[in-house]
């Protein structure tokens, strides 16, 4: 992949100005060789994409299958990008009640904390229930960087993959997890009993994301149970 620097970002900044600024018409300066821009090519390691292919995918509003289109996810800007009916590739719109199914995931929009803040994000659910420990597919663009001397290699810039877990309990934004045996039993402290037992029974590692899901869907299993009495 390749992007061309400064000259795109001018762009972006110039117009930018001008709408704020009201400026309609040219202010002198029109060519990039006035404005001292030059305009370098360089090859982007990675993608913004999870996969760049468009692959069949279905959309589900307020729980009802509404259409299937060719989509993809863009993880570096979190948005769906589905081919719409004229062939134009477009943003779905990120809310809570639209779903996408999407190469045997589900992209679903859920609040999350991210340094203090919260925010609406796509997540892939990895199981159902009060508890649920969810995926963020997520990338950052890192920018090249140039050797200070000869004895370093210069690093292209990248779209570097950062996707992480997180864990949302009932109606609570979703918190980034590392997980461990220690993270995750401060989340099911209501039957902590119960899931040392089922630790040590099952002899789980909770660093293994399966381990991790199967205790925590035995603990919605109980916490269900006992909410029904």
């Amino acid at each position: 992949m390749r992007a061309i620097f400064f000259g795109i970002y001018f762009l972006s900044i110039s117009g930018a100005l001008a709408q704020v600024a009201g400026f309609g018409k040219s202010t002198g300066v029109t060519t990039d060789s006035q404005l001292g821009v030059s305009y370098n090519e360089v090859e982007i390691q990675g993608s913004p994409y999870m996969d760049e292919l468009y692959k069949k995918g279905v959309t589900i509003v307020y729980g009802k299958k509404a259409r299937e289109a060719l989509m993809r996810y863009d993880a570096y800007n979190d948005v769906i990008e589905i081919i719409d009916e004229n062939g134009q590739a477009r943003s779905m719109l990120r809310q809570r009640n639209i779903v996408a199914e999407l190469d045997g995931k589900s992209y679903v929009v859920m609040e999350y904390m991210d340094e203090g803040k919260t925010k609406l994000g796509y997540f892939n659910p990895l199981n159902n229930g009060e508890i649920q420990l969810l995926w963020k597919p997520k990338k950052m663009f890192v920018q090249a960087e140039n050797p200070d001397h000869g004895y370093d290699t210069y690093s292209p810039p990248t779209y570097k993959d950062i996707s992480s877990h997180f864990i949302k309990n009932g109606n609570e934004p979703a918190e980034p997890i590392n997980l461990s045996k220690r993270n995750l039993l401060k989340y099911l402290e209501r039957d902590l009993k119960s899931m040392k037992e089922y630790i040590k029974k099952n002899n789980l590692n909770l660093r293994n994301e399966s381990d991790a899901i199967s205790l925590i869907n035995f603990y919605n299993s109980r916490t269900k149970s006992e909410d029904n009495l």
